[in-house]
């Protein structure tokens, strides 16, 4: 027989042994069959989320890892490897069927341990309550625990037992939490906690209506207790009931909605002391201080927001509204003014045609029950939003100077002086687009230097939804606002307040001067609104 015949039997003769054998015969090794399987673990013992692998062989020396079910607790799972979250115990087994038969292997126990703990973060729900009101803490720890139940809790370094918390004194509370883990106090970061007084909150203006400035003043009813003074200016009485509501706490919130005036427009709140039991009118009225300032927004009544709140802290107009001496001789009015024009929206604005009102306004006192001694309140108003320039309100014409003489009746102590200005004038090259440095003495000292205008107006950007030139069409950044604004359609006017300590009675003397004020073309102008307050 020739080798080629010889060669091709040999070959047909191993294709035909191999088709015969049977798929058990796979897993017999060195003539050993397959009796019994073995497992094993890369580990007993792993931290919650790292994994166990699993090896499994045949007695025979035949590694079996990728053909046999392995089983946790019973449970099968569909590969050689098993990562839990859980910390506890667990139970590895694997089975195979071989020739009919299931071959079941040894058992092997795993633990699973929690990540140890190195960090706690400490939280609470609020990070201020009124006073009566409680702050509840939670405290996870870094590996996920969650060890709130279990913490201690400190306030100001003194335990407290109560989680919730509740706080007896208002204030800022400083707050941690220690966990002992393992032997070791684990302490977590602190919290600082405000706890407020009890807020009370009354309204005077409830969206007063204000017409066109230039108008004749309209004869539309108003609410009971409001009276219209002009188309932009409105007076009511604070009333004993008001007054019983407020402490030596106070704030004052203002809200403008929108109508039909889409420009930026000035605003003011003042204080007029009116003869007592008489009516509100100019005769009666013996002073009046500007107690705020506001810019409107550029505002589309048909976009929101529609409205921009405006917030003043104004202590020491509480001290001015309990004092009883001056409440004796006084009623105190709160005037709500905005100079508003509808022109430009009765145009540009869908639902203006026509109309000539402007603006609502809203004014509410916040006041809290928190108080304490004070002295008699001495009150000297000396100007409110009067004009100020180089061109026709001035000492020297041609330079922006102003000088007060204040007679001040009797010794005052704690003395503040609270000033109000800002820049306006908006043609080419005017006051409002250029900041200033203004300088301010009392008694020929130099008390202050300061150049208007926020680090930017971005945060106003959201109220002011018509669109407008201040603006623009995009996000500008700190140095572009500071290097033009004064101040910011939606924004507040500062209310700048100088300590001035003991103060003889007799004259004083007052003196604001803007040196760099050009006022071009003779435009423009600083409103100035200037009281002195005190103890006496």
């Amino acid at each position: 027989m020739n080798k080629f015949i010889v060669r091709n039997l040999v070959c047909l003769f191993g294709l035909l042994f191999f088709i015969n054998c049977s798929d058990d015969e796979t897993f017999v090794a060195n003539s050993i069959p397959l009796t019994s399987i073995t497992i094993e673990s890369n580990a007993t013992t792993v931290q919650v989320g790292d994994p166990f692998t699993f090896t499994a062989n045949g007695n025979n020396g035949v590694d079996l890892t990728s053909e046999v079910i392995f089983h946790i607790d019973d449970v099968e799972i569909s590969t050689n490897s098993f990562t839990t979250q859980t910390p506890g115990t667990y139970t590895v087994m694997a089975k195979f069927e071989y020739n009919s038969t299931m071959l079941t292997s040894n058992e092997i126990t795993l633990i699973v341990t929690e990540q140890p703990i190195t960090n706690l973060l400490l939280s609470s729900n609020v990070s201020s309550v009124e006073i009566g009101g409680s702050f509840a803490f939670s405290v996870i720890a870094d590996n996920g625990s969650d060890v709130t139940a279990n913490a201690s809790y400190f306030v100001d370094d003194v335990e407290v037992f109560n989680n919730p918390f509740t706080p007896n004194a208002t204030g800022q509370i400083i707050v941690k939490a220690i966990y002992v883990y393992e032997g070791n106090n684990i302490v977590s970061n602190t919290l600082a906690l405000n706890v407020t007084a009890v807020e009370t909150r009354f309204n005077l203006f409830d969206e007063v209506i204000f017409y066109d400035g230039y108008a004749g003043t309209v004869s539309d009813p108003v609410p009971a207790g409001i009276t219209r003074v002009d188309n932009t200016k409105y007076a009511i009485k604070v009333t004993d009931v008001h007054l019983s509501d407020i402490s030596d706490k106070l704030s004052m919130e203002i809200t403008i909605k929108a109508f039909c005036d889409n420009y930026d427009r000035i605003g003011h709140v003042n204080i007029s002391l009116v003869d007592k039991g008489l009516p509100y009118n100019s005769t009666n009225i013996a002073n009046t201080i500007e107690v705020g300032r506001y810019i409107t927004p550029f505002m589309d009544k048909n976009v929101q927001p529609d409205e921009v709140p405006y917030i003043f802290e104004v202590d020491n107009i509480a001290k001015l509204l309990k004092d009883p001496a001056i409440y004796a001789n006084y009623d105190f009015w709160v005037e709500l003014s905005v100079f508003g024009v509808p022109y430009a929206a009765n145009t540009q604005i869908a639902g203006c045609a026509g109309l000539d009102e402007v603006f609502y306004g809203s004014l509410d006192f916040i006041s809290t029950a928190e108080t304490v001694n004070q002295a008699n309140q001495y009150i000297k108003p000396v100007v409110t939003n009067i004009d100020f320039n180089n061109y026709n309100a001035t000492d020297i014409i041609g330079q922006t100077i102003k000088t007060i003489n204040i007679d001040i009746a009797t010794p005052i102590t704690n003395a503040q002086l609270h000033l109000i200005t800002s820049n306006h004038g908006a043609n080419t090259n005017g006051e409002e687009y250029n900041r200033r440095d203004h300088y301010i003495y009392f008694d020929g000292a130099n008390i202050d230097m300061y150049k208007p205008g926020e680090t930017s107006c971005e945060p106003y950007r959201q109220y002011n939804t018509q669109g407008n030139g201040i603006y623009g069409p995009s996000p500008r950044s700190d140095s572009q606002w500071q290097s033009f604004s004064n101040w910011c359609p939606g924004a507040k006017i500062p209310i700048r307040t100088y300590d001035l300590g003991n103060l003889n009675a007799g004259t004083h003397t007052f003196k604001i001067e803007v040196p760099d004020a050009v006022f071009a073309n003779g435009e423009g102008n600083i409103p100035l609104s200037l009281y002195i307050q005190g103890d006496q």
